[in-house]
């Protein structure tokens, strides 16, 4: 073979020629099981060993998921359980979001599945009987190859219906997620992110907290209770990061002298504590320092005392008092600065940057003020909703509008020089595992693999696939460097950068260029003398590629998602790291559950996805495939999102909607395809009834998906003021059944919603309807009655359909209704939503709350210091505690989001640098 999948020798007429018969996935499918079940096998047994390690969030005080059993199969029976309302309420309606997406997509699958085996493949044997008599049954279910002009029709046929079947299933999830985003926004509507605003571009005359707060009152948007000018502090960033190292040194600088868990009986970690963080000058410092030395004497290690030992422990002392003595005065020096920053701000342009927040009364204010246009100059005074203080990137938030369009052109040009090159390692990647060019090095492979076919799929569909995944592993990592290169503003935008660039980053080098091997690239001169000939040549290879993707399907079904249980790259690293860890910070951040990133789960699913439209009717056998995929992706994700991954940031679903955009424009790889095999058939007449459904994905992509888009980020107003009368009143029956007045007939909540006019309206009667219709029939002729019947038959049918996608955003979704079933509420109305977790653990064990942050530098003119940070149904995530082991008492927040800050210091829209909580001083904990 020329390369893996494309034929030896280049047939007359590759499309009548085609490849009627799929690998054998009977030998592939050995591999991934095997693969898989390898995974599997270990997962079970490694998970009932070390439970925290394989589910860390099990550990968790608060929103903790429900305890897995130790038996080795029982988690799966566990996982299955998991309902809805507990992935909300755990892990945010993200999460939730992306789960309800594999199974949207699984669904899809297994419908078109069946269309293609029960209709297609028959229906494209019967219009074709002058194929191979010898074609074995199994070879035409896996693939429906077009041998004849006759079987066309079926292709075509094909075409519209699975359109239709993805517009169903699309826009019902679309519906869908609509509803619950804007559900969900109305129950976290008293949280600080609900009701702020991001501003930039902040022009000279309203740079002042107090001119920003008058032109947002003035403007009629509502109360505002709290601005912030973010100011340009790059330098108390040096003395933050300064004083952490310093604080870092300390620690294990006590570690090494007492150890950690420390073995003295006598150990009092309170008392230390408070003798290293006294400040004591004068003549007081030598006795203070006596008394130090006095009880790191006494609680050292056995191994200090010695004589050799205590002349070594006197050593690290004296360095420990001298880190001591630098951590004090960078920890004096960072307050002063603090507080001079705060006495001495005066508004002045060269201390602030151009970005704020503003914090409104109501959130119907912040999406209202999001959605208007609220100064006369277009690119001033941008604003759209906030995301969390946690989400937001602080280390590039004051970048000026130049710096960031001078990254934007950097980044962009690292990213297309990164494509060619990943695409020319693809190139050479598909022609070196070939057998012809192994040929070359090892003689005796391809009269070996020829012999023995299990060989021949290793080198041909498994071995290229595990070498592609491989190199493509590491791409979101540099994706996510080149998006905080071009100053990306939030952590979740940053994901959606890199989830939209690592998804086109896949489909160039895995569907293009393993689609198009060297066999295309020895008639690169033809191309260039005749680029009539690139859509022939496209239209030829493309299904010649469809093996190669049955059976890279398969194995990511079978085999990529068991080893993502494993989680042998996340697992293995945090085993080294603890291995090296000795303060109880570094076992606390070792110990953590780990981030989720979407960049790492969702792309994979949107190219098998792509994959599958691509061959929906050259193969529909690869549904079947495509549907075990999703499947087992979906309960994969799901333990994943539940007992491992902690969560960053939630958006509340909005970055679903672009990702659904994403998939609907797969379709055109389908349209391609399938429009170019029907021109080089010379069927014209199907080439031109296939062109409106260009026309038709252009519409639904530029317009409804922009609407979907647009409208679904911002809950609409009457909504809101539903929400406001939702509130139930007492009824007063002291009057008995009295008739309802006209003014409580019209304050009663309008059924009708912002969505309504999507409904066909019903017909109402008129008094000559009648006459008017007698008219008609006598003065219409047979042709326009059949077409009006025709037009009505139409009408019912898309009101049926339409009726089986729309979701009425004014009801509230069961979802809800479970959570108000299996979790407390507290509060007479939406607006005072709190769900409270009901934990036997954290009854026991009450953590105290953080101390409450006052903001200091922004202009606050209304209390608003109650309010959650998070877009959570219950308390901030940021609150929740881990349970202590013998290394750590995890008393302190990581401090992953920005170096030298707490993350649980990230309550509000204050630069954390100038009033984010730093660490203290961590000692070792107590045998």
């Amino acid at each position: 073979m020329s390369s893996i999948y494309l034929l030896e020798e280049k047939p007359q007429d590759p499309a009548d020629d085609y490849l009627a018969h799929a690998s054998d996935l009977l030998t592939q499918t050995t591999f991934s099981l095997v693969i898989g079940g390898t995974a599997l096998f270990w997962f079970c047994l490694l998970r009932s060993r070390w439970p925290d390690v394989y589910a860390p969030r099990g550990r968790l005080l608060f929103a903790a998921p429900a305890r897995i059993g130790k038996t080795f199969f029982g988690w799966i029976s566990m996982v299955l359980h998991v309902n809805d309302a507990d992935i909300m309420f755990t892990s945010g309606l993200d999460a939730l979001l992306v789960l309800r997406l594999f199974r949207m997509l699984a669904s899809l699958s297994f419908t078109a599945s069946a269309i293609g085996l029960f209709i297609v493949v028959p229906a494209k044997v019967l219009l074709d009987p002058d194929s191979n008599p010898e074609t074995r049954l199994y070879d035409r279910v896996v693939t429906a190859a077009m041998g004849s002009k006759d079987s066309l029709v079926v292709h075509f046929a094909f075409a519209y219906l699975f359109t239709a079947l993805v517009y169903f299933y699309f826009a019902r999830f679309a519906y869908e997620t609509v509803a619950l985003r804007w559900q969900y926004l109305l129950r976290v509507r008293n949280t600080r992110p609900a009701r702020s605003v991001a501003v930039t571009n902040i022009p000279p005359e309203l740079a002042e907290e107090q001119r920003l707060k008058q032109h947002f009152e003035q403007s009629g948007l509502g109360k505002v209770l709290s601005v912030e000018v973010v100011p340009r502090i790059e330098r108390l960033g040096v003395l933050v990061r300064r004083r952490f190292q310093l604080l870092e040194r300390i620690e294990e600088q006590v570690v090494v002298i007492l150890g950690n868990p420390c073995p003295a009986v006598s150990y009092d970690p309170d008392a230390l504590h408070a003798l290293l963080t006294s400040h004591v000058h004068g003549d007081g410092a030598a006795e203070h320092w006596s008394e130090i030395r006095q009880v790191l004497h006494q609680w050292a290690l056995p191994k200090f005392q010695t004589e050799r030992g205590v002349r070594a422990l006197d050593k690290m002392i004296d360095q420990l008092e001298l880190r001591l003595r630098r951590f004090q005065h960078a920890d004096s020096v960072l307050q002063q600065v603090r507080n001079e920053w705060f006495l001495t701000y005066d508004g002045r342009r060269d201390r602030s940057s151009t970005v704020g927040f503003v914090t409104f009364e109501n959130a119907a204010s912040a999406h209202l003020a999001a959605q208007t246009f609220t100064f006369s100059q277009p690119f001033e005074l941008r604003v759209d909703l906030a995301s969390e203080p946690r989400d937001v990137f602080w280390e590039l938030i004051t970048l000026r509008a130049s710096s960031r369009f001078m990254r934007t052109i950097l980044s962009l040009a690292t990213y297309i020089l990164m494509l060619l090159y990943w695409l020319t390692l693809a190139f050479l990647l598909s022609t070196l595992v070939s057998l012809d060019s192994l040929k070359t090095y090892f003689p005796w492979l391809p009269d070996m693999a020829e012999k023995n076919r299990w060989l021949k799929s290793l080198f041909q569909y498994t071995t290229p696939t595990f070498m592609l995944s491989l190199m493509n592993s590491c791409v979101p990592y540099i994706l996510s460097w080149l998006a905080q290169l071009e100053g990306v503003q939030s952590r979740s935008a940053i994901q959606a950068s890199v989830v939209r660039r690592y998804y086109l980053f896949l489909l160039s080098n895995v569907l293009l260029i393993f689609t198009l091997s060297r066999a295309v690239l020895a008639d690169y001169s033809k191309w260039i003398e005749n680029p009539a000939l690139i859509p022939r040549l496209l239209a030829t290879r493309l299904p010649t590629a469809a093996p190669f993707f049955l059976d890279y399907v398969i194995l990511y079904a079978l085999a990529y998602y068991p080893l993502q249980l494993l989680q042998f790259g996340s697992i293995s690293l945090a085993m080294f790291r603890r291995m090296l860890c000795r303060t109880p910070r570094q076992f606390a951040d070792a110990l953590r559950p780990n981030y989720v990133d979407w960049a790492f789960i969702l792309p994979q699913p949107m190219l098998v996805f792509t994959v599958l439209t691509t061959y929906s009717s050259l193969a529909p056998f690869i549904f079947v495939l495509g549907a075990v995929y999703f499947v087992i992706g979906g309960f994969v994700t799901k333990y994943l999102l539940y007992y491992v991954y902690g969560r960053r940031f939630e958006t509340a679903g909005q970055f679903i909607l672009p990702i659904l955009k994403a998939l609907t424009g797969s379709l055109w790889h389908y349209y391609v395809l399938i429009i170019g095999l029907c021109a080089l058939k010379g069927k014209v007449l199907y080439v031109l009834f296939l062109l409106p459904l260009l026309y038709i994905n252009w519409y639904l992509l530029s317009r409804v998906a922009a609407q979907f888009y647009d409208n679904g980020q911002f809950v609409p107003a009457d909504m809101w003021s539903a929400s406001e009368r939702s509130t139930p009143s007492e009824p007063n029956t002291a009057r008995g059944h009295s008739q309802p007045s006209a003014h409580a007939e019209s304050s009663r909540p309008s059924h009708h919603t912002s969505t309504d006019y999507l409904l066909p309206r019903p017909h109402v009667p008129a008094p000559f309807d009648d006459v008017l219709d007698t008219i008609d029939r006598e003065t219409q002729g047979s042709g326009s009655r059949l077409g009006e019947r025709m037009r009505r038959r139409v009408e019912h049918l898309w009101t049926a359909v339409f009726r089986r996608i729309y979701v009425n955003p004014q009801h509230t979704p069961q979802i809800f209704h479970d959570l108000d079933r299996c979790y407390s509420l507290t509060g007479r109305s939406l607006s005072q939503t709190n769900y409270v977790w009901e934990d036997e653990d954290l009854a026991e064990s009450p953590r105290e709350a953080p101390a409450t942050v006052t903001p200091r530098f922004s202009t606050t003119f209304d209390n608003d210091d109650q309010m959650r940070a998070e877009l959570m149904l219950a308390r901030d995530q940021r609150e929740s505690g881990i349970k202590p082991d013998e290394f750590t008492d995890f008393s302190q927040s990581s401090v992953s989001l920005l170096e030298g800050v707490l993350d649980e210091g990230l309550a509000v829209y204050e630069h954390p640098y100038l009033l984010g909580n730093l660490p203290s001083l961590w000692l070792p904990m107590k045998k």
